[in-house]
């Protein structure tokens, strides 16, 4: 599908049907009181309000030996977010290691069984990504992670945000870095 491939501190528009950040640098998850980690993209030129047609997706490789201690969360702006999971999966290992997050999968982290250890794939987010639509998309996007208990931790190995839908004005897209400390890549 034509579209606009990220990576890295780049993004090259390709066409105005798609746009996919993939993010692969390896962030470690631990619980230190209170500090979470992210993969951030600005996102620029891209018609507001966000079409009523336009797809999100979250496809993430994360790993924690009790996934029940995490909360994950979009945010489209500053200050909006929904959240994909809440301390969901219990004591399970690596549930969310190739997780497709889609407001199309038949069940959510909350009413999905857990059972045993390993990725479930695909699942919808607690919160539709479709709340987004109608919104202005262009701010900066991150998938947070937030590890909320002590003993365990996580690693964040990769993460691919893509938004499928009539997206014309793409411009420049740039990689933000977010671990307590805002740095724009120029």
């Amino acid at each position: 599908m034509n579209g606009i491939s990220c990576s890295n501190d780049t993004c090259i528009p390709i066409a105005t049907t798609e746009l996919q950040y993939t993010d692969i640098d390896s962030k470690t998850l631990s619980y230190d009181g209170y500090t979470p980690v992210s993969s951030s993209v600005l996102i620029t030129g891209i018609n507001y309000p966000l079409s009523s047609y336009a797809l999100i997706t979250v496809q993430m490789w994360f790993t924690h030996t009790y996934n029940g201690d995490c909360e994950i969360r979009l945010y489209y702006s500053t200050n909006d977010y929904l959240v994909i999971s809440n301390r969901r999966g219990s004591s399970y290992d690596n549930i969310f290691d190739g997780t497709l997050f889609t407001d199309s999968a038949s069940k959510s982290p909350a009413s999905y069984t857990f059972s045993k250890n390993g990725v479930v794939t695909p699942l919808k987010p607690e919160q539709a990504f479709s709340t987004i639509r109608g919104k202005n998309p262009n701010a900066l996007w991150k998938v947070w992670f937030s590890d909320n208990a002590d003993g365990d931790d996580g690693e964040i190995d990769k993460v691919i945000i893509t938004i499928q839908g009539k997206l014309i004005q793409l411009k420049l897209l740039q990689k933000v870095q977010y671990l307590g400390i805002t740095e724009l890549n120029k």
